[in-house]
């Protein structure tokens, strides 16, 4: 058994560890930094915050729910990168899921039975197809026009917000009331089930992690995953043994759209069950740094995620506990955000320069 063990170690790349932690430990140093101009105690603030996030049952809870949206919209980020495709349009399509969501809940949930057995798979169904297809705008215009996905996928996600004001603000999905910009609550039988009432933790977190699972098997073990880290590692290359970088790039982008889009039903079904300007705040833009602190690995991405969820949670208790003020913890939680994506760009770009000189 122990050399089994001694050989698992010896597999693992010091690398993986080593970056992400030195990540880490840039980024707190600098916000402890941060903290010390601001005349607070950085000491009672990360313990603050430790505390916040895994302190009791309650407050770990609350982490793993906060840690849900940044899971499956990193795991929609992690699938487009690993093929080579740069889908900044995690949010858009985190929004378009919510806004079908509502979109049954509130208008085609009577015509189904009261029950969430029936209600609830159906409606994170019809939400995870319609992420899946704004996901393919991009990818349509991509491969019949050459639009590049960065600029493309961003715009969408522009028109996935303000799509979203105009049906609830004096649109369709506003509430009945009209006393504000937000649609009706859904249906009581369309509610995401609760794993620990009164405790927040839903279902959508075993969705999420199993989700996890299932696409790292895909990815290492499967033709079909080897074709997307093909096509990602060197398209040139990928081309030239018959693998289609067309086909490859409209499957991913309607899986990484998918993903986002039932992230977003997730989010509504399971927690706010009403739909409200700003439902996003920003998931889909801090997945990508989720994505690339776990290396684009689905499996790690659960452990990037938790981190982000635990950075939530605890920012909270920190603005509660010390007194720091909410516009610290954000720019605590920018700072970490900067170093991280600035890391995992340099790679990616490394990467694909190299894969471009390779092919020349």
């Amino acid at each position: 058994m122990i050399p089994k063990i001694v050989n698992l170690f010896k597999r693992i790349d010091i690398h993986w560890v080593a970056t992400p932690v030195l990540i880490l430990a840039s980024a707190f140093a600098l916000n402890a930094i941060i903290m010390l101009l601001c005349h607070y105690n950085p000491l009672e603030a990360y313990q603050a915050a430790v505390s916040g996030a895994f302190g009791n049952s309650r407050k770990f809870g609350e982490t793993l729910v906060k840690s849900t949206p940044f899971l499956m919209a990193g795991l929609s980020v992690a699938m487009a990168f690993r093929c080579g495709i740069w889908n900044i349009g995690a949010e858009g399509q985190f929004l378009i899921g919510a806004l079908v969501a509502t979109w049954f809940g509130t208008k085609l949930s009577p015509f189904f039975p009261e029950t969430p057995w029936i209600a609830v798979p159906v409606c994170l169904g019809i939400a995870t197809l319609a992420g899946g297809i704004w996901g393919l705008i991009p990818a349509v215009l991509k491969v019949a026009r050459g639009v590049n996905e960065v600029i493309s996928t961003i715009m969408l996600n522009y028109v996935a917000i303000h799509l979203v004001g105009m049906m609830i603000d004096g649109g369709p999905l506003q509430e009945a009331s009209q006393r504000g910009p937000q649609s009706d609550r859904i249906a009581e039988w369309v509610f995401l089930p609760r794993l620990f009432p009164p405790h927040r933790i839903h279902l959508g977190i075993v969705i999420a992690v199993l989700l996890a699972i299932i696409l790292t098997f895909i990815l290492f073990r499967t033709a079909f995953g080897y074709q997307l880290r093909a096509v990602g590692e060197g398209p040139a290359a990928a081309e030239a043994a018959g693998i289609s970088i067309m086909h490859n790039t409209l499957r991913v982008f309607f899986i990484s759209g998918a993903l986002a889009g039932l992230g977003g039903a997730i989010e509504l079904t399971a927690l706010t069950r009403r739909l409200y300007l700003n439902f996003s705040p920003g998931y889909g833009y801090t997945a990508i740094a989720v994505a690339l602190l776990a290396k684009l690995n689905p499996l790690v991405t659960v452990a990037a995620a938790l981190l982000f969820g635990a950075l939530t949670t605890g920012s909270y208790s920190m603005q509660r506990t010390v007194g720091i003020s909410d516009k610290v913890t954000f720019v605590m939680q920018a700072t970490i955000l900067l170093f991280v994506i600035g890391y995992g760009s340099i790679q990616l770009f490394r990467k694909r320069a190299s894969s471009q000189t390779s092919t020349e």
